[in-house]
């Protein structure tokens, strides 16, 4: 049953980072289906991370994908728990279902709000059934 109380989707603002354009397209063009409308990409933890720090306030959901070049997700996700970021991730990743749960198990350890991981290729069905919880979907 939905959380009443959770915010709809359309009222979150989303961060996918993904070195990959197609699955950068690909979550932005599900995350709109689902009616998102504030949805900001990046290519790497870098990237990401100016963009958090530069944004007037934080996005509301990060989509993370563990492995990029310059710094990756498990770097990025040190650098936000140092940073007290409050908002949700959602470990994107074509990395097998033990280095998901590890990076998942690290990222709770430190106190970070991680709703869960999707392994690629992202669904919409996929993507509902991890921000079920967060967006009242």
């Amino acid at each position: 049953m939905p959380n009443d109380t959770a915010p709809k989707i359309g009222a979150l603002s989303f961060l996918v980072i993904d070195d990959e354009p197609f699955v950068q397209k690909l979550a932005v063009r599900i995350l709109g289906i689902m009616g998102a409308t504030d949805i900001e990409t990046a290519s790497n933890g870098v990237e990401a991370l100016a963009n958090i720090d530069n944004a007037a306030t934080q996005p509301d959901v990060l989509l993370v994908d563990l492995n990029m070049p310059d710094m990756g997700g498990a770097e990025l996700l040190r650098h936000l728990a140092d940073r007290n970021y409050s908002g949700a991730i959602v470990i994107v990743s074509s990395a097998d279902e033990e280095i998901l749960l590890v990076a998942e198990g690290i990222a709770k350890y430190r106190q970070m709000n991680v709703l869960g991981h999707i392994t690629k290729p992202i669904t919409q069905e996929t993507l509902t059934e991890v921000l079920g919880n967060r967006t009242g979907l």
